[in-house]
């Protein structure tokens, strides 16, 4: 009886390692995590910057309010956050440009009511693109802690920003800029 409970025990243990393994492959889990080294260039941001003690909810409803701008028309461009290094602020806040990127500003004074740009410039940038669900994508910092390793392997400094750039898949890229 003791046999059979034990057997029982390990059939189940077996199973459910299977079924995790299996869930965290299917959400990418596995997915490597490659920086690219790409030329440089210029970007412009259309949005609302926010300095603030970092609350995911609030946070997420910047980001979920300048989604509905694009989605709306009311903003044109890909949905990117710029995140700046801001060391004046404390550890438990936040500094942030949540808007839409786009190839040029035409004409300044056609900004929708309460939006601001911000030019960003670059010889060299680092970009990982993240393709895995939220549950097993790497953290913010791992992920800026591998491009800045790739950029000291290139003999670059990298400036006190980052950029995430959502695409309508669902996926992701996080890039830091060389100065």
């Amino acid at each position: 009886m003791k046999r059979a409970k034990q057997f029982y025990l390990a059939v189940i243990v077996v199973c459910i390692v299977i079924i995790v393994w299996s869930v965290y492959y299917t959400l990418g889990g596995f997915d490597p995590v490659e920086v690219f080294v790409m030329e440089g260039k210029e970007r412009t941001v259309i949005g609302k910057e926010y300095i603030e003690r970092y609350d995911r909810e609030e946070w997420g409803s910047h980001i979920l309010e300048t989604k509905a701008a694009i989605d709306s028309g009311k903003l044109k461009g890909q949905l990117t956050i710029v995140y700046f290094d801001n060391k004046n602020i404390g550890k438990d806040s936040l500094h942030y440009f949540v808007g839409a990127s786009v190839e040029e500003i035409r004409d300044v004074l056609r900004l929708p009511a309460g939006y601001d740009y911000r030019e960003f410039r670059t010889g060299k940038v680092f970009k990982v693109f993240l393709t895995q669900h939220d549950l097993v994508k790497p953290s913010r910092d791992e992920v800026m802690s591998l491009m800045e390793v790739k950029a000291i392997e290139e003999g670059a400094v990298l400036q006190p920003l980052s950029f995430d750039l959502y695409y309508s898949d669902g996926s992701l890229s996080s890039e830091a800029w060389a100065r």
